[in-house]
């Protein structure tokens, strides 16, 4: 995923950088046309190459915030084994330490649903909704009491 999120990146980039010549040419455009004499065809020209590069300075605003967002995403989350572009297969079943089944859990790389080794273990339920309470993952911890509402 990191891999995905690091093309869009750099083809965000070339779209604004893309958009910046289309400007600077309009640009141009739009000094040769104020040289002219003033007619109404003169104020047409100029208003569509100035509505032009408002659209597309408004596309770059939009396209620097994206990728910025997905850097910081990227930063937040760079020891996340969710954006591995290849994550290490885990044999859940196998692992008997329930700290490492809680780290490898908060990390990401195992889902706590009905399938996790601990799903019935209160104790274990508990402590990951603390961990979660600390940090202030509060959707988090939502989606944890859920899971465990009766009826599921």
């Amino acid at each position: 995923m990191r891999e995905l999120i690091q093309k869009t990146i750099s083809l965000l980039k070339l779209r604004v950088k893309s958009n910046l010549e289309l400007i600077n040419q309009n640009q141009v455009k739009i000094k040769e046309i104020l040289q002219e004499p003033n007619t109404s065809n003169r104020s047409v020209r100029f208003e569509q190459h100035y509505e032009i590069n408002k659209s597309l300075l408004a596309e770059n605003n939009d396209f620097i915030n994206i990728q910025l967002t997905l850097i910081n995403f990227l930063e937040k989350y760079k020891d996340s084994l969710f954006l591995d572009d290849n994550p290490p297969v885990i044999e859940i079943k196998k692992i008997r330490d329930e700290n490492e089944l809680f780290n490898l859990t908060v990390k990401g790389a195992i889902p706590f649903n009905e399938d996790h080794p601990l799903f019935n273990n209160k104790s274990f339920f508990i402590r990951l909704l603390k961990h979660y309470q600390d940090i202030e993952a509060y959707e988090k911890c939502q989606e944890l009491i859920k899971l465990k509402k009766p009826g599921k």
